[in-house]
């Protein structure tokens, strides 16, 4: 009873974000990230619901978050509050409202998910949001976003540098 109780309003809470994330801009200023993929872009990566026309600008984005111990624990909390519900609390893309509306969101926790992604693009799509995925651009600070790329990164692999200041090797 108290699961179904929550999905509803998790559902209830994400409806505003959904129809209104195809009409979002990236912080940035440049075009808004489109759902449509070209022949190229399928080809060269792997299908899931997140292949998304992004600008080279938006792709070249650097991350201005350092990647430390300190970003990955706020990235952890924010994605265990704002995006397990959906991805999943170890980010395998089985959250229990990603079943109930059906949708499939990535399994992060396979390498080649992120592989090819730069933080840019990471942070337009959770910026932007997609057409099931509304973006978080109203609710989140920039460095929150950022804080949530450098997360997703440990979730394929990467190891953070201590919060002592030391810049981690994250790939961008």
């Amino acid at each position: 009873m108290r699961t179904s109780y929550v999905l509803g309003i998790c559902l209830f809470l994400l409806l505003p974000g959904f129809l209104s994330g195809q009409e979002k801009q990236s912080r940035q200023g440049s075009q808004p990230a489109q759902t449509t993929t070209s022949s190229k872009e399928t080809s060269s990566a792997p299908a899931s619901p997140h292949q998304l026309v992004i600008t080279p600008e938006q792709k070249a984005l650097k991350n201005p978050v350092k990647f430390t111990d300190e970003s990955v624990e706020k990235g952890k909390k924010l994605f265990a509050t704002q995006c397990a519900m959906c991805h999943g609390q170890t980010g395998n893309g089985k959250g229990d409202l990603a079943e109930v509306m059906h949708v499939n969101p990535p399994d992060f926790t396979k390498p080649a998910t992120l592989a090819n992604r730069t933080d840019g693009e990471l942070f337009t799509i959770i910026d932007s949001g997609t057409g099931s995925m509304p973006g978080e651009a109203k609710r989140l600070k920039e460095n929150q976003a950022w804080d949530l790329v450098n997360f997703l990164r440990t979730l394929e692999g990467k190891t953070p540098a201590k919060a002592a200041g030391k810049s981690g090797g994250a790939a961008n």
